[in-house]
């Protein structure tokens, strides 16, 4: 990779890297700006399991932050650049914590509560992290954590803080996966205040608007669509502890939040939860991204709940959001994009990027045509910390390559893109080549299987053999799932057993995690 293929990815209409057309250059000069302007509106408000709520308002972040960050620098010093590292949870004080380190000018590790030792100790030496940091009054993830002091005792510290450079790293992110062996994503604030003006053109969202997450904010979505993107919006998040399917309708009826940010496991379980009437009359859509969503979700939530999905996609690597479904589309190209089709569309590419479907020399494609979905623009990362040959193989020819499948169609006057799978979830059987991500589709599609998910195993006379994993209803078997595979695919390329599991293991934001499922399924048969 030369530098210039890496400055040219983050190119935005052919413009030379720069700044989004935004009124903010880091999160903070849009913290203070509201502060100031509106400053007892809330920020935030977390909603605990048992009902209790704490709200924060824009005048206390802008004090706490600056007071935790003098003491952060009083700590460890002003020398940057330099990296902390927070397991943050879904509450106050967790926020309260990111808000500091950034604006201590520190770049910000965000660690999993439940990661394991190993994952967290090569995360940690990935980005040379000085220190674990713990929120007060949460529970302690890792021992050798350091707890912060409550805001409140602390006293403004007289050691000027350090200038932040835009252009800095600012949060990172472990790409998601199964082994410690995953990549550290490196986002700037440049980074974060285009997802967040992207975020604010897309859906009209101004002060006043509130939007309900229940997404973990230690994930790049929870923390940027849900905390950093609705704070330089000015408008106020609705912050629940985690998502509860008997919780969450309470918690919408109560809050009325304008948007709701998801993923399609919580759109599936309110589908089959949900009582009484549809969602409130002032609620204007889910926001669904993460993962895949199945035009039976989308239908379901339509149908049960009177309401719109708009499908949603990016990577850790851009920040967040690539694409997002129109807000302002009429009701019969809502239900051709997304309850008509095989597989709903992910929308049109949002402020401050790029989108193309590019084949393997890297040349765009005409409408229809498969290949690899790349983007280009102010939401590309910084790069892999740490990994340099990664770096390079994932900026090529001035575009950053996703790896992700999927191609491009014409609609009144947009270009709309829908996905297909993963390059890396492909699978060559007798020669063959064929989408795992396609079999989970058609299994999914079956009104008897709640769940499914493909993966590949050695095998020695194929290469590769699949299996498919199935969640079932009640008293049904897997004779219906063999049928529809079979309707579909070639013999070739058939799994060569279809196993019923209790459930598909998933990350939090719920992606296939294939590789345990392989492991568990490979000594199943």
């Amino acid at each position: 990779m030369t530098s210039a293929d890496r400055m040219h990815a983050h190119r935005y209409l052919g413009v030379d890297p720069g700044f989004p057309h935004s009124a903010w250059r880091t999160p903070f000069d849009a913290l203070h700006w509201f502060a100031r302007r509106q400053g007892n509106a809330p920020l935030i408000t977390a909603v605990a399991h048992s009902g209790t709520e704490t709200t924060l308002d824009y005048r206390t972040a802008e004090v706490a932050s600056r007071a935790l960050a003098g003491w952060l620098c009083a700590e460890w010093g002003t020398a940057r650049p330099a990296v902390l590292a927070l397991a943050p949870t879904n509450d106050v004080p967790s926020v309260l914590a990111v808000l500091g380190v950034l604006r201590a000018g520190f770049g910000l590790l965000m660690l999993g509560p439940s990661d394991p030792p190993e994952r967290r100790a090569q995360q940690l030496k990935a980005v040379g992290a000085l220190a674990v940091l713990q929120a007060p009054g949460t529970d302690a993830p890792y021992a050798d954590a350091t707890t912060l002091p409550h805001w409140e005792d602390l006293v403004e510290r007289v050691l000027p803080l350090p200038p932040v450079d835009p252009t800095a790293d600012a949060l990172y992110f472990a790409t998601s996966g199964s082994t410690a062996a995953s990549k550290i994503v490196a986002q700037s604030h440049v980074n974060a205040v285009a997802n967040a003006e992207a975020v604010r053109r897309h859906h009209g969202l101004a002060p006043g608007d509130r939007v309900l997450g229940c997404l973990p904010i230690h994930h790049v979505n929870g923390a940027h669509f849900t905390v950093l993107g609705t704070m330089m919006a000015g408008a106020h998040t609705i912050l629940a502890e985690s998502f509860s399917p008997m919780n969450y309708p309470k918690t919408l009826r109560h809050y009325r939040p304008r948007i709701a940010s998801v993923v399609p496991g919580v759109l599936e379980a309110l589908a089959e939860t949900w009582r009484g009437s549809d969602v409130p009359s002032d609620f204007d859509y889910f926001v669904s991204a993460a993962a895949p969503l199945t035009t039976r979700a989308a239908r379901s939530v339509a149908n049960r709940l009177g309401a719109r999905v708009l499908q949603a996609y990016g990577l850790s690597e851009t920040t967040n959001f690539s694409t997002t479904m129109p807000t302002d589309l009429s009701e019969e190209t809502y239900r051709r994009l997304m309850l008509d089709p095989d597989i709903p569309s992910i929308g049109v590419a949002v402020y401050g990027n790029e989108v193309a479907v590019l084949d393997e020399d890297c040349r765009p494609v005409r409408p229809g045509q498969l290949g690899e979905v790349c983007m280009r623009g102010f939401n590309v990362m910084s790069g892999y910390a740490g990994n340099a040959e990664a770096t390079a193989e994932a900026f090529r020819n001035g575009w950053f390559h996703s790896q992700d499948l999927g191609y491009r169609v014409e609609e009144e006057g947009r270009d709309y893109f829908v996905l297909t799978g993963r390059l890396k979830n492909i699978a060559k059987v007798c020669g063959e080549t064929v989408s795992l991500e396609e079999m989970d589709r058609v299994l999914r599609a079956l009104p008897e299987v709640r769940d499914a998910a493909c993966v590949t195993v050695p095998d020695r006379f194929s290469g590769e053999s699949i299996i498919a994993a199935v969640v079932l209803d009640t008293a049904t078997d897997v004779a219906g799932a063999r049928a529809a595979l079979q309707a579909r695919f070639p013999p070739a390329v058939l799994p060569s057993r279809v196993v019923p599991v209790p459930e598909i293991p998933r990350t939090a934001t719920g992606k296939v995690l294939r590789p345990r499922l392989a492991a568990s399924l490979s000594g199943s048969g």
